[in-house]
């Protein structure tokens, strides 16, 4: 089941603005990279990695399913690459 909704949280909110990232580059990044996502070592779930428009590459954290809805996820962090 695909991704329909993304919850962020104030901490991803921060760390995106603080980075410099465009929101919709991350969010394109669990769309389109949800199928080949990682686990993640840390507290969520998931990890999987973008591309700015500019050539930055970045990683993004999330949770999936959030509160068990399959089509939300939960954006946790945004990391530079």
């Amino acid at each position: 089941m695909p991704i329909e909704r993304l919850v962020w949280t104030r901490h991803a909110k921060g760390k995106c603005r603080s980075r410099l990232l465009d929101r919709a580059d991350v969010e394109r990044a669990v769309h389109g990279g949800h199928g080949e996502r990682q686990i993640n070592r840390g507290r969520a779930d998931w990890v999987v990695q973008g591309l700015c428009a500019d050539g930055r590459r970045f990683e993004v954290v999330y949770d999936h399913p959030h509160r068990d809805d399959r089509k939300t996820a939960r954006i946790v962090s945004v990391w530079d690459l």
